[in-house]
C-alpha cells in the first residue's frame, strides 16, 4: 500500500472490536513517533500507553465519541469500546510549535496503526483531570527534569481494531463537513474537492 492510499484508510475510527491489542505493538506506535520530525527538534513530548482493562474502563470517564452522531449511533461503552490508549503530554504553555508537534506525533501513530491494521481516533476533547489522575496513580511524573517543565495531557489517542466502516465522501450540496452514517451505516467523512483547496498551481 502506498502513502496516499494509507491516508485514504486511515480514517477516524470510532467503534472497535474488543480484540485486545499487543503491548508491543502500542510500544512501536510510540517508537515511531518518537522518530518523526520535530519543530527545532525540541522533542518536547512524552508518551503514556494504557493497556490494562481496568485502566480503559475508568478512561472511558474522560470522553465521549460521536458527538456529532444521533444518540442511536453513539458508540457503545463495553461494545464498541477502544482496547487501547495513547496519552500525548507536553508542557502546560507550549507555542504553536509544539503544537504542529503534537499534531505530527498524532497523524504518524494513526498511519502507524492502520499500515497494521488497527484504527484511532485522535480526541482532543477530553477531561484532562481525569486522564492526569490516572496517570499520576500509576507513577507517571508530570515533572520533565531535563527542561524543568510541567506536563499535562495534550492529545489522547483511542485504539483498536476497527469496528466500523468509514469513506471519504463528496461534500454535499449543503456545505456541511460533519461526518455521518449513511444507510449502511459507514461512517461517511466529507472531504472538500482538490480545486477547493489548491490555491496555486503555477
Amino acid at each position: 500500500m502506498d502513502l496516499k492510499e494509507l491516508v485514504i484508510q486511515a480514517r477516524t475510527c470510532r467503534r472497535f472490536t474488543q480484540e485486545e491489542m499487543p503491548l508491543e505493538v502500542l510500544t512501536d506506535f510510540v517508537d515511531t513517533a518518537r522518530l518523526a520530525p520535530s519543530a527545532r527538534n525540541a522533542q518536547i513530548l512524552r508518551y503514556a500507553i494504557i493497556h490494562e482493562k481496568n485502566l480503559r474502563t475508568k478512561m472511558e470517564e474522560a470522553f465521549v465519541l460521536g458527538g456529532a452522531l444521533p444518540p442511536e449511533q453513539k458508540p457503545r461503552r463495553g461494545i464498541d469500546s477502544p482496547t487501547a490508549y495513547i496519552v500525548l503530554l507536553a508542557p502546560q504553555e507550549i507555542t504553536h510549535f509544539g503544537t504542529m508537534d503534537i499534531g505530527i506525533a498524532a497523524q504518524t501513530i494513526q498511519l502507524r496503526a492502520a499500515e497494521q491494521g488497527y484504527a484511532a481516533c485522535m480526541v482532543g476533547s477530553f477531561k484532562k483531570d481525569v486522564v492526569a489522575d490516572i496517570l499520576q496513580k500509576e507513577g507517571v511524573s508530570f515533572f520533565d527534569e531535563e527542561s524543568g517543565a510541567k506536563l499535562i495531557p495534550h492529545l489522547l489517542l483511542v485504539l483498536g481494531r476497527p469496528g466500523q466502516e468509514r469513506e471519504i465522501a463528496p461534500v454535499k450540496e449543503d456545505g456541511k463537513l460533519t461526518y455521518y452514517h449513511d444507510e449502511r451505516g459507514v461512517n461517511m467523512v466529507p472531504k472538500r474537492p482538490l480545486d477547493t483547496v489548491l490555491l496555486l498551481k503555477k
